[in-house]
């Protein structure tokens, strides 16, 4: 007894010692997004070029963007049968993956839930569990399989809805590395990718849109979980899956009675060489020890799970396939909000900015109103009566960070966006 007692002291004595390696040399590789239309040579001498989309670029492909603009527009409040109910169905938003995933949708929702601008109509149910990766979901012959599905479907119940209200879907998953070479690891993971989609689609019949998340940085872990460069590899594996869906792979077919699959894009990329800041998206950098729980590996709680979630409420309240479903007042989408989104009409230029930037929006304002909020959803800034063909920002007394602004006209809503300031 005496020796079990000090073997647990011992155990519990060394994990409260562990701390992520926070002098980890930088790792050399760079964001898929910075890469953009330059190359990377993987571990087995394949040339990739870069960027999240086909051609090295970051921008969803147009036909591929208005596919998903068309689906978004298709979204509407359901019932429990999956029946269309405006008067009291709802649109759900589900989370699907492993530990990171649960950590990150358990930030994100209640900042969701609290943004004024959120549909009220939609819930919002985090879907993820821990140890549940890739290769246990994606598989029927794995003893954990049915576990978590099931796992799923209770969290759904206990929410209230059902899996024929899930119209959409947060993912975020990787694998266990242990001693699994690079290519093997890679190679498997956009296999499991392709079968999940397939689970998506069957299991929730009315699912149209599915995004799907990077890790975020893993080189301070110090568990062979999923360390470098296997964290960056998981964003390859994505993209991969991604463009086999834009370039007409028929197992990730999205409409027709053959559908497979949800429609796909980034929800987001957010790796970077740790506490160096990527180019493109200067606001994703991970700290250590302060945004890492001691493995390393997984986000620190609260510090870096909520900054995933800062960084997904700003994607869900600004993406232009997103806007038309989590943004509004019920289940009418706004056809305001459609026709600004297929115009593209809201420009934003310089953006970051340090001092001031101007907002168009393609035609002339008359008696516009601009709210600005920060990460939290919290409102910051409420102007009113602009007017004209431009309208310049100023910083003002912002301090730096990202910002999150709605433009209204006439009491709708016009146009939403993000805004970067740096210092």
């Amino acid at each position: 007894m005496k020796l079990a007692i000090l073997v647990l002291l011992f155990f519990i004595s060394a994990l409260s010692k562990a701390q992520p390696n926070c002098s980890a040399t930088a790792t050399g590789l760079i964001p898929i997004n910075d890469l953009g239309t330059g190359m990377f040579t993987n571990a087995w001498n394949s040339v990739w070029q870069g960027g999240l989309y086909p051609n090295g670029s970051n921008l969803v492909p147009v036909d591929h963007k208005n596919k998903g603009l068309q689906l978004a527009g298709q979204i509407q409040c359901l019932d429990l049968n999956g029946n269309p109910d405006a008067a009291n169905g709802k649109i759900v938003w589900l989370g699907i993956g492993m530990s990171n995933g649960t950590q990150e949708s358990q930030q994100f929702i209640p900042l969701a839930n609290s943004y004024s601008g959120k549909n009220p109509r939609l819930t919002l149910v985090d879907g993820a569990v821990g140890g549940m990766t890739a290769s246990i979901i994606s598989s029927q012959n794995n003893s954990s399989y049915i576990t978590y599905w099931n796992t799923v479907k209770t969290r759904l119940s206990n929410a209230g809805v059902t899996a024929n209200q899930v119209q959409v879907i947060w993912l975020k998953e990787a694998n266990s590395v242990g001693t699994t070479p690079v290519k093997q690891y890679y190679d498997s993971l956009v296999v499991q990718f392709k079968r999940i989609m397939y689970e998506l689609k069957t299991r929730f019949p009315n699912v149209k849109l599915c995004y799907v998340a990077s890790r975020i940085s893993a080189r301070y872990a110090t568990s062979t979980l999923n360390p470098e460069p296997f964290a960056y590899y998981t964003g390859w594996a994505i993209k991969k899956v991604i463009e086999d869906q834009i370039n007409g792979d028929v197992q990730l077919a999205y409409s027709g009675p053959t559908a497979k699959s949800p429609w796909l894009s980034w929800g987001i990329y957010m790796w970077s060489d740790g506490e160096l800041p990527q180019i493109t998206n200067p606001a994703i950098y991970w700290n250590c020890p302060t945004d890492f729980q001691n493995d390393g590996t997984h986000p620190s709680i609260p510090t870096g799970a909520s900054k995933v979630g800062q960084l997904l409420l700003a994607f869900f309240t600004t993406d232009d396939t997103t806007k038309p479903w989590f943004l509004g007042a019920g289940c009418q989408l706004s056809t305001s909000v459609i026709e600004f989104i297929n115009n593209q009409c809201l420009t934003i230029y310089p953006n970051p900015f340090k001092l001031e930037t101007t907002l168009k929006i393609g035609v002339e304002f008359k008696n516009a109103s601009l709210t600005i909020f920060n990460s939290f959803g919290q409102q910051i800034k409420h102007m009113t009566g602009i007017s004209g063909e431009s309208y310049t920002l100023r910083r003002a007394n912002l301090t730096g960070g990202l910002y999150l602004i709605r433009l209204t006209q006439a009491n709708k809503l016009i146009a939403t966006d993000k805004i970067l300031i740096t210092d």
